[in-house]
């Protein structure tokens, strides 16, 4: 680290949500998992926004070239700009220590120069655009400007997701629009300025920067790295709670679950999740036996998968809109018998929803009960009966009237330590069920699932990895109805037990 390196505007989004991660994405990339399937997805879909967007300008000239040095960039953009280029793909100036490379730089004829930064975002007003878009363009706005470059306008050019889709080519001027922003970077330069001083002197010291827990960090690539020096049961495990009340807690000299005493206000999740942390006994409610003798038989459990792509893949469908292409049930007859296994996965490229609904409705419209996993399935019937998809409303009428909702039933009547503060069902599974887990799955989420679909239905995606991926997808999709069962069964044995706290 003898020569000071420059700050990117990567570096400076990750950095403004922890100064760690940042620095841990330079020096310790052995600690972050391989890019899983969906990082592939998102990667592959900015790439090619990025070059659906670069056809909204005329005579733009690239000048990105693998491997060249920062310095060879600058000197590249400058001679462009000199040579009276006017819109330019990849510009890139260096000033206070940072490095911004542009990905539109155009003038009009007035001479005025904007900055326009591609997002995958979808267009929302401006005062809906969350602060780390708005801050990302920021960067490059006054790096550029500090460089001495007069530009007078920055702009996110993002997925209009009013856009309906015909099926033909995307038209970069439907399916993308510009938001200008100019007056908000203006406001911004402050900011941009003092966290770019906090971040290049933390990303040029050999020191890991030490940095306190708190709920953002759950989903980090380096969580487990980070909290081995933390409290088992840290106190950003307790449910539903946000940074604020952590630290009010944390105020209090409290660090770990264990540390808060009895008679500290807490809600009725948070009471149980501290109980049963410091009496080592689950809570099993009262109500879970009653809750589990109310659901008819047959019973069906299901679940879906869903993709909601930036790129439409079905004409009259929207970017970004939710298109439900998988299912899977097991029905039971009776509490103690065998499951049968039913499942829909299309194998061509039409819209899947006419068929997923009419396959599905054949397949659940005798059973007594419909048991699922959140509202999801609702929620996306709902909107399966507004595009006027067949057999979407007996679908919504039949769960509507029949629906059990299995994670409500957890949530409401039984809590084990393992939980750790939720009750998604690939936590709940492992814990209730030993036996059974989402590791060594080549599709283990609904996300990996919808990326899975795509490069599955892609004619890039070779035969043999197309058909890897369809049994990967119907792997994943019957696993998650059988861990249904094996839960519902499993809260059969708990009942069963004797009550812990009520």
């Amino acid at each position: 680290m003898s020569e000071p390196r420059l700050l990117t505007k990567t570096e400076f989004i990750r950095g403004l949500d922890c100064v760690r991660r940042a620095w841990l994405d330079l020096y310790r990339t052995d600690l972050k998992a391989p890019l899983s399937l969906a990082s592939r997805d998102r990667m592959e879909t900015g790439k090619l926004l990025g070059e659906l967007a670069r056809a909204r300008y005329r005579d733009g000239l690239m000048l990105f070239k693998p491997g060249s040095p920062h310095d060879v960039a600058v000197a590249d953009t400058r001679t462009a700009i000199d040579s009276g280029h006017r819109c330019l793909f990849e510009a890139t100036f260096v000033a206070s220590g940072r490095l911004a490379r542009l990905d539109v730089l155009h003038q009009d004829d007035s001479g005025e120069w904007t900055l326009d930064e591609v997002k995958s975002s979808s267009v929302k007003e401006p005062k809906k655009i969350d602060e780390e878009k708005l801050l990302d363009l920021a960067f490059q706005f006054h790096t550029t400007r500090e460089a001495g470059h007069p530009v007078k306008n920055a702009r996110l050019v993002l997925v209009d997701t009013s856009f309906v889709w015909d099926g033909q080519a995307f038209d970069p001027h439907s399916l993308l629009g510009a938001v200008d922003l100019t007056d908000v970077c203006e406001e911004s330069a402050p900011k941009i300025s003092d966290h770019s001083r906090l971040l290049i002197d933390v990303l040029n010291s050999d020191s890991e920067p030490e940095v306190e827990l708190n709920t953002h960090c759950k989903g980090c690539d380096y969580f487990d790295h980070c909290h081995a020096n933390s409290p088992k049961h840290d106190l950003i495990f307790l449910p539903r709670i946000n940074p604020k009340a952590v630290n009010d807690l944390r105020a209090k000299g409290y660090r770990s679950i264990t540390d808060i005493p009895e008679g500290e206000k807490l809600t009725d999740a948070r009471k149980r999740m501290r109980d049963v942390v410091v009496s080592g006994k689950p809570f099993i409610g009262d109500g879970l036996k009653s809750a589990l003798e109310a659901v008819p038989f047959p019973a069906a459990f299901i679940d879906y998968e869903s993709s909601n792509p930036a790129f439409p893949m079905y004409p009259g469908t929207r970017p970004y809109q939710q298109v439900c292409f998988q299912w899977s049930a097991h029905i039971m007859d009776t509490p103690d018998s065998e499951p049968a296994h039913y499942e829909f996965l299309p194998e061509g490229n039409e819209d899947p929803r006419p068929g997923f609904c009419q396959s599905l409705w054949e397949t659940i419209k005798h059973c007594a009960s419909i048991v699922h996993y959140t509202h999801f399935e609702k929620t996306q019937l709902k909107s399966m009966v507004a595009d006027g998809i067949p057999y979407a409303q007996e679908l919504l009428d039949a769960i509507e009237s029949r629906s059990v909702d299995l994670e409500k039933i957890v949530s409401e009547h039984v809590y084990l330590e393992g939980f750790k503060g939720r009750t998604s069902i690939k936590v709940v599974l492992p814990t209730l069920v030993p036996s059974m887990s989402y590791k060594e799955m080549l599709i283990a989420d609904g996300t990996a699932a919808a990326a899975g679909f795509r490069k599955m239905l892609s004619p890039n995606t070779p035969k043999e990895e197309a058909l890897e991926l369809r049994r990967a997808l119907l792997a994943y999709c019957c696993q998650d109805t059988l861990a249904m069962i094996e839960i519902y069964r499993a809260l059969q044995r708990l009942a069963g037990s004797d009550p812990g706290t009520s």
